[in-house]
Protein backbone atom coordinates (compact mmCIF):
# COMPACT_ATOMS: atom_id res chain seq x y z
CA UNK A 1 0.00 0.00 0.00
CA UNK A 2 1.51 3.31 -1.09
CA UNK A 3 0.61 5.17 2.10
CA UNK A 4 2.08 2.57 4.40
CA UNK A 5 5.55 2.75 5.88
CA UNK A 6 6.98 -0.20 7.79
CA UNK A 7 10.25 -0.08 9.65
CA UNK A 8 11.57 -3.64 9.56
CA UNK A 9 14.94 -5.27 9.10
CA UNK A 10 16.85 -8.52 9.50
CA UNK A 11 20.53 -9.44 9.47
CA UNK A 12 22.33 -8.04 6.42
CA UNK A 13 19.12 -6.22 5.31
CA UNK A 14 18.78 -2.47 5.19
CA UNK A 15 15.39 -0.90 4.55
CA UNK A 16 14.80 2.83 4.11
CA UNK A 17 11.51 4.61 3.63
CA UNK A 18 10.88 8.33 3.37
CA UNK A 19 7.45 9.78 4.13
CA UNK A 20 6.35 13.41 4.13
CA UNK A 21 7.07 13.77 7.84
CA UNK A 22 9.66 11.22 8.86
CA UNK A 23 12.66 9.32 7.56
CA UNK A 24 13.18 5.80 8.81
CA UNK A 25 16.20 3.59 8.23
CA UNK A 26 17.14 0.27 9.77
CA UNK A 27 20.15 -2.02 9.80
CA UNK A 28 20.05 -5.38 11.56
CA UNK A 29 17.74 -4.84 14.57
CA UNK A 30 18.70 -1.22 15.20
CA UNK A 31 17.16 1.73 13.43
CA UNK A 32 16.41 5.39 13.76
CA UNK A 33 13.55 7.72 12.90
CA UNK A 34 13.93 11.43 12.19
CA UNK A 35 10.79 13.17 13.43
CA UNK A 36 10.33 16.86 12.52
CA UNK A 37 9.27 19.25 15.29
CA UNK A 38 7.57 22.52 14.38
CA UNK A 39 8.17 25.74 16.28
CA UNK A 40 5.62 25.58 19.07
CA UNK A 41 3.85 22.33 19.86
CA UNK A 42 4.13 19.01 17.96
CA UNK A 43 2.28 15.86 18.99
CA UNK A 44 4.86 13.07 18.98
CA UNK A 45 5.05 9.37 19.83
CA UNK A 46 8.20 7.36 20.49
CA UNK A 47 8.44 4.88 17.56
CA UNK A 48 11.40 2.82 18.87
CA UNK A 49 12.64 1.17 22.06
CA UNK A 50 15.98 2.72 23.02
CA UNK A 51 16.84 -0.26 25.26
CA UNK A 52 17.63 2.06 28.16
CA UNK A 53 14.23 2.71 29.72
CA UNK A 54 12.98 5.20 27.11
CA UNK A 55 13.58 8.17 29.37
CA UNK A 56 12.71 11.68 28.21
CA UNK A 57 16.19 12.91 29.14
CA UNK A 58 17.74 10.38 26.73
CA UNK A 59 15.19 10.44 23.91
CA UNK A 60 15.12 14.25 23.67
CA UNK A 61 18.63 15.07 24.86
CA UNK A 62 19.43 17.23 21.85
CA UNK A 63 16.55 19.68 22.13
CA UNK A 64 17.32 23.32 22.79
CA UNK A 65 16.82 25.24 26.01
CA UNK A 66 13.26 26.54 26.49
CA UNK A 67 11.92 23.26 25.10
CA UNK A 68 9.29 21.41 27.11
CA UNK A 69 7.40 18.11 27.15
CA UNK A 70 3.76 17.63 28.14
CA UNK A 71 2.42 14.16 28.94
CA UNK A 72 -1.10 12.82 29.50
CA UNK A 73 -2.17 10.66 32.45
CA UNK A 74 -5.49 9.41 31.05
CA UNK A 75 -7.52 12.21 32.60
CA UNK A 76 -5.50 15.40 32.24
CA UNK A 77 -2.06 16.71 31.35
CA UNK A 78 0.79 16.30 33.79
CA UNK A 79 2.93 19.29 34.71
CA UNK A 80 5.13 20.25 31.78
CA UNK A 81 8.81 19.35 32.02
CA UNK A 82 11.08 22.11 30.75
CA UNK A 83 14.71 22.37 29.74
CA UNK A 84 17.03 25.18 30.78
CA UNK A 85 20.79 25.62 31.00
CA UNK A 86 21.12 22.36 29.06
CA UNK A 87 19.31 20.31 31.70
CA UNK A 88 15.79 18.88 31.81
CA UNK A 89 13.96 19.88 35.01
CA UNK A 90 12.50 16.38 35.39
CA UNK A 91 12.09 13.07 33.65
CA UNK A 92 9.37 10.78 32.31
CA UNK A 93 9.17 7.35 30.72
CA UNK A 94 8.08 7.57 27.07
CA UNK A 95 7.71 3.97 25.99
CA UNK A 96 7.02 3.07 22.34
CA UNK A 97 3.40 3.87 21.59
CA UNK A 98 3.24 6.68 24.16
CA UNK A 99 2.11 10.03 22.78
CA UNK A 100 3.23 13.39 24.17
CA UNK A 101 3.51 17.04 23.20
CA UNK A 102 6.92 18.55 22.52
CA UNK A 103 7.28 22.34 22.50
CA UNK A 104 10.41 23.81 20.92
CA UNK A 105 11.42 27.45 20.39
CA UNK A 106 12.38 26.85 16.75
CA UNK A 107 11.74 24.12 14.19
CA UNK A 108 14.11 21.17 14.48
CA UNK A 109 14.28 17.40 14.05
CA UNK A 110 14.56 14.83 16.82
CA UNK A 111 16.19 11.48 16.07
CA UNK A 112 14.82 8.43 17.89
CA UNK A 113 17.18 5.45 17.97
CA UNK A 114 16.36 1.89 19.01
CA UNK A 115 14.80 -1.43 18.08
CA UNK A 116 11.60 -2.01 16.20
CA UNK A 117 8.54 -2.54 18.35
CA UNK A 118 10.55 -3.51 21.42
CA UNK A 119 10.18 -7.16 20.37
CA UNK A 120 12.94 -7.74 17.86
CA UNK A 121 12.13 -8.56 14.26
CA UNK A 122 10.63 -12.05 14.31
CA UNK A 123 7.78 -12.40 11.83
CA UNK A 124 4.49 -12.71 13.67
CA UNK A 125 5.66 -10.97 16.85
CA UNK A 126 2.97 -8.78 18.38
CA UNK A 127 2.98 -5.51 20.28
CA UNK A 128 0.06 -4.47 22.48
CA UNK A 129 -0.96 -0.95 23.46
CA UNK A 130 -3.58 -1.20 26.23
CA UNK A 131 -6.18 1.54 25.74
CA UNK A 132 -8.38 2.70 28.60
CA UNK A 133 -11.97 3.89 28.42
CA UNK A 134 -11.87 7.58 27.54
CA UNK A 135 -9.00 9.52 26.05
CA UNK A 136 -5.62 7.89 25.31
CA UNK A 137 -2.62 9.84 23.99
CA UNK A 138 -0.79 7.29 21.86
CA UNK A 139 1.12 6.53 18.68
CA UNK A 140 1.84 3.38 16.75
CA UNK A 141 4.21 1.25 18.91
CA UNK A 142 5.61 -0.18 15.68
CA UNK A 143 6.99 2.37 13.23
CA UNK A 144 4.11 2.22 10.78
CA UNK A 145 2.61 5.09 8.83
CA UNK A 146 -0.66 4.96 6.93
CA UNK A 147 -4.39 5.38 7.39
CA UNK A 148 -5.20 4.46 10.98
CA UNK A 149 -8.84 3.73 10.12
CA UNK A 150 -8.20 1.19 7.34
CA UNK A 151 -4.60 -0.04 7.41
CA UNK A 152 -4.54 -3.69 8.52
CA UNK A 153 -0.98 -3.43 9.80
CA UNK A 154 -1.80 -0.47 12.01
CA UNK A 155 -4.90 -2.45 13.07
CA UNK A 156 -6.58 0.37 14.95
CA UNK A 157 -9.69 1.16 12.90
CA UNK A 158 -11.02 -2.39 13.12
CA UNK A 159 -10.04 -2.74 16.79
CA UNK A 160 -12.00 0.24 18.04
CA UNK A 161 -15.72 -0.02 18.71
CA UNK A 162 -18.51 2.27 17.52
CA UNK A 163 -18.54 5.64 19.29
CA UNK A 164 -14.75 5.72 19.21
CA UNK A 165 -12.96 8.74 17.77
CA UNK A 166 -9.48 9.85 16.70
CA UNK A 167 -8.09 13.34 17.19
CA UNK A 168 -4.83 14.78 15.87
CA UNK A 169 -2.89 18.00 16.29
CA UNK A 170 -2.02 20.32 13.43
CA UNK A 171 1.44 21.71 14.14
CA UNK A 172 1.05 24.19 11.29
CA UNK A 173 -2.02 25.88 12.74
CA UNK A 174 -1.15 24.99 16.36
CA UNK A 175 -4.65 23.63 16.90
CA UNK A 176 -6.57 20.36 16.89
CA UNK A 177 -8.11 19.11 13.67
CA UNK A 178 -11.72 17.92 13.61
CA UNK A 179 -12.11 14.54 15.31
CA UNK A 180 -12.87 11.50 13.16
CA UNK A 181 -15.55 9.23 14.61
CA UNK A 182 -16.81 5.69 14.08
CA UNK A 183 -20.48 4.75 13.86
CA UNK A 184 -22.32 1.72 12.49
CA UNK A 185 -18.94 0.10 11.91
CA UNK A 186 -17.78 2.88 9.57
CA UNK A 187 -15.28 5.68 10.12
CA UNK A 188 -16.41 9.16 9.06
CA UNK A 189 -13.12 9.97 7.35
CA UNK A 190 -9.59 8.76 6.81
CA UNK A 191 -6.97 9.41 9.50
CA UNK A 192 -3.41 9.37 8.10
CA UNK A 193 -0.57 9.10 10.59
CA UNK A 194 3.19 9.40 10.18
CA UNK A 195 6.03 7.55 11.86
CA UNK A 196 6.56 9.13 15.27
CA UNK A 197 3.23 10.98 15.26
CA UNK A 198 1.08 11.06 18.38
CA UNK A 199 -2.71 11.36 18.46
CA UNK A 200 -5.67 10.93 20.79
CA UNK A 201 -7.88 7.86 20.75
CA UNK A 202 -11.22 8.14 22.54
CA UNK A 203 -12.60 4.69 23.28
CA UNK A 204 -15.98 3.84 24.89
CA UNK A 205 -14.31 0.97 26.75
CA UNK A 206 -10.95 -0.58 27.53
CA UNK A 207 -9.46 -2.46 24.59
CA UNK A 208 -6.08 -3.91 23.55
CA UNK A 209 -4.65 -2.45 20.37
CA UNK A 210 -2.52 -5.27 18.97
CA UNK A 211 -0.11 -4.96 16.04
CA UNK A 212 1.77 -7.76 14.32
CA UNK A 213 5.12 -7.64 12.54
CA UNK A 214 4.45 -9.14 9.09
Amino acid sequence: MKNKTLLIAAAALVAGVVSSQAQVYSANIVGYANVPLAAGYTLVANPLDDGNGNQLTNLLAGLANKSSVLTWNGTTYNTAIGKGSGVWAGNATLAPGTGFFVKVPAATTNTFVGTVGAVGLATGSTVTNALISGYNLVGSPIAFAGDATTDANINLGATLANKSSLLDWNSGTQSYDTAVGKGSGVWGSTFPISVGEGFFVKSPGAVNWVQTLP
